[in-house]
């Protein structure tokens, strides 16, 4: 089951993964182009204000200096195809002169001369270019040649790439880092899901092997008796007619464990057939009392009837099991009532409830077993209850009970013993159904 688990986080953690990873990339991708146009947006307005400038032939060195500098520009200016002096606001790692040189030549070739007079006396001939430096460094270049009141300007402006490139890099970790964190994030919650997903599954398992191996230990007692009364009638053929007797009572035990069994596999695969539909609760208990009188009379025992005066609310559920719940309930008042009692069946209407009881006085359920007696296959303690465990009646019972949408309530019999009563909800229904398998 663990190894299951591990392959569905694997295969969720993957497709999730899949999902995450385009969805970044695609984000890192506009951020980084938005980035881009952001940049480059900034640095064709700065080269449109130094055309501007020139134009009207304001320029100071001082005004370049503080634009390189802000701007992490390189300017250079020529007038008329002079050179004008200007040493700039900082030192790239590359000489300025080799920069411009290398500017003024890819300006060249994509068709702009910046030490030749432009073909419009109006409008300044542009052109942006990519440089690159000694060190390896990147610069994107604005070559120019800008109209003037008295000829012409040439002008180189150079970007260094170099921030803008980091930005780009801290972007693309920034979102590397997202997507691990992400990636671990959606592990951890696929194998929590993973883990919620097949805990049913393991939950069945286990109790499937649970049931195996209590079922396999509950049989096992009675086929040693059989099997030890078999080797002893071969050893004592006189005795025959006693081990003959002892093998009969161990075969009803083993075919009620068997009936039980069934019962309760039928429950966990959900194929219990009902036949849902109006009940007579009076007609029911007083039914079940004449059907199982006799059976607690052969046990050495009296069944007792306690109805009320005023007839029960009709019922809404399946009579055969009702009777075969009640069976349970009596049958087991029987295995611990002691000899000559009474076990009491007992009906009565309480606030859109019929409660259907069975009292003994037996030795009674201790409070620490209350809460386990329905549990299958529990083992109780001998030494006080004198038996070994409940049976698997009463987890017959529960699952019926829960079926018609009623409960078992355990309470002590005034006097000693223990009283099982079923709850049941008083419903009016017209319509006639088939249920199948629990709610």
């Amino acid at each position: 089951m663990r190894q299951l688990r591990r392959r569905l986080t694997f295969v969720f953690t993957v497709l999730t993964g899949t999902v995450l990873t385009v969805f970044l990339a695609i984000t890192l991708g506009l951020a980084q182009k938005q980035t881009q146009l952001s940049a480059q947006s900034m640095f064709d307005a700065s080269v449109d204000t130094l055309i501007v400038t020139l134009q009207t032939g304001s320029v100071s060195d001082t005004a370049l200096a503080q634009t390189e500098a802000a701007d992490g520009l390189l300017i250079f200016i020529t007038d008329n195809g002079t050179p004008l002096f200007f040493s700039g606001g900082w030192a790239p790692a590359t000489p300025r002169g080799t920069l411009l040189e290398r500017a003024a030549e890819a300006g060249l070739a994509e068709g702009v001369n910046m030490d030749a007079a432009p073909r419009s006396s109006v409008y300044a001939s542009r052109v942006t270019v990519t440089v690159e430096g000694n060190a390896g460094e990147h610069y994107t270049a604005a070559v120019c040649s800008v109209p003037g009141q008295r000829g012409w300007y040439g002008l180189a402006v150079l970007r260094d790439d170099g921030p803008l490139r980091r930005t780009l890099t801290r972007q693309a970790l920034l979102y590397a880092a997202l997507l691990s964190g992400g990636l671990a994030l959606l592990g951890a919650v696929n194998w929590f899901l993973a883990g919620r997903a097949l805990r049913p599954t393991a939950e069945a398992l286990q109790k499937q092997r649970e049931f195996v191996a209590a079922a396999g230990h509950e049989l096992r007692g009675p086929l040693a008796v059989v099997k030890t009364s078999l080797s002893a009638m071969q050893a004592s053929p006189a005795d025959t007619s006693q081990y003959l007797a002892a093998i009969g009572s161990e075969a009803d035990r083993m075919a009620r464990l068997v009936d039980d069994l069934l019962l309760l596999a039928g429950s966990d695969a959900g194929t219990w057939r009902m036949r849902m539909e109006p009940v007579d609760a009076d007609a029911l208990v007083i039914g079940a009392h004449e059907q199982f009188a006799p059976l607690v009379k052969a046990r050495g025992l009296r069944l007792a009837l306690d109805l009320p005066e005023e007839t029960l609310p009709p019922l809404w559920g399946d009579a055969g099991r009702l009777r075969q719940l009640l069976l349970v309930f009596i049958s087991n008042a029987c295995a611990y009532a002691p000899a000559g009692s009474d076990v009491t069946l007992r009906a009565r209407a309480e606030k859109g409830w019929v409660l259907l009881s069975v009292e003994d006085h037996g030795p009674g359920v201790p409070d620490a077993e209350k809460a386990h007696v329905f549990e299958r296959f529990y083992r109780a303690d001998k030494s006080r209850t004198g038996k070994e465990h409940y049976g698997l009646g009463l987890s017959v019972a529960q699952e019926l009970a829960a079926l018609h949408g009623g409960d078992i309530l355990l309470t002590d019999t005034p006097g000693g013993g223990a009283t099982f009563t079923l709850r049941l909800p008083v419903r009016a229904r017209k319509a006639q159904r088939t249920h199948t398998g629990p709610a």
